[in-house]
């Protein structure tokens, strides 16, 4: 089985990782932060609240492919993927788990939901989300200040100039929300990619029975 985990972890907050069983223990593979990818039980990813997990309507074959994926990526990619909010369209090679194109530009990296939607571009033909109907931040909005506030987070002391230039270059990119993954795997695979108002409005309603 694989499905889409969601769970609050906070007021409006939520994180999103891929569900993964096969043939053993289930875990949660998601991107916790810069330079931390895991690879967790399902209780053990966000303490004290309860999550949802959104079943992935693939074949079997598919599903599989993606539960050896994730195990790939997981024990090659522990401590090597930035926090970056620059839009790119990248895939993990399903034998070798390398990035293609190569990550050359410090600008790129994930968030907990690009990642997941990147794992699925890679072991599935289909997009899950149609990612260019989705609006860009404004100035000051919801989506701008939580760029904001994460990037002073990822300026750590001492930070090359070049380093700080990568994460500021990414505020005002798109922000697909974790509960807009879980919006979009509500849905039928005939019906990827999933268009903006209708992943908002299915991940909104997710969001709802998460306390």
């Amino acid at each position: 089985m694989v499905a889409i985990y969601v769970v609050r972890t906070g007021g409006v907050q939520f994180h999103a990782g891929l569900y993964h069983r096969d043939h053993g223990t289930p875990s949660v593979l998601h991107f916790a932060w810069d330079r931390d990818l895991r690879n967790d039980a399902p209780d053990d990813v966000v303490e004290g609240y309860n999550y949802g997990l959104i079943a992935l309507s693939l074949d079997d074959d598919d599903a599989q492919t993606l539960c050896a994926l994730c195990r790939q990526v997981a024990a090659t990619h522990a401590a090597t993927l930035r926090f970056r909010f620059v839009e790119w369209r990248p895939r993990f090679d399903l034998v070798t788990a390398s990035i293609s194109p190569q990550v050359v530009d410090e600008r790129r990296g994930f968030t907990c939901a690009t990642f997941v939607l990147a794992m699925l571009r890679s072991a599935v033909a289909e997009e899950l989300l149609a990612v260019d109907e989705w609006p860009a931040p404004t100035p000051d909005d919801a989506d701008h200040r939580w760029q904001k506030k994460l990037a002073s987070m990822l300026r750590p002391p001492g930070a090359r100039p070049e380093e700080v230039a990568s994460v500021l270059a990414g505020i005002g990119a798109k922000r697909i929300l974790p509960t807009d993954v879980a919006g979009g795997a509500m849905w039928a695979r005939e019906h990827w990619p999933v268009g903006f108002a209708a992943a908002r409005r299915e991940g909104e309603q997710v969001a709802a029975r998460l306390q």
